[in-house]
């Protein structure tokens, strides 16, 4: 059977004991897994983006807010290396 709502919900009126027969097809379950897969891989992803980028700035939070005229040769390289690694 489809995964469709509006069969589902057709079946359960028409049918006694319905909820018992329905069976799915495995192409539409293999389907719906798989994007359900890749949704968690996105939000992974995505998470750990956004967790290295704040751990970049938090690292690297005075270099940020300094006066460039102020910096350290050291600072300057690290603040450099900040922004040509993104």
């Amino acid at each position: 059977m489809d995964m469709w709502p509006a069969f589902i919900n057709a079946t359960l009126k028409s049918l006694p004991r319905a909820e018992e027969k329905i069976a799915f097809d495995k192409l539409h379950v293999a389907k719906y897994l798989g994007e359900a897969v890749d949704k968690v891989h996105a939000a992974k992803s995505t998470k750990r983006c956004w967790l290295k980028a704040m751990r970049t700035l938090k690292v690297g939070q005075y270099d940020w807010l300094c006066n460039p005229e102020n910096m350290t040769r050291r600072q300057k390289l690290r603040l450099r290396r900040y922004v040509t690694a993104r």
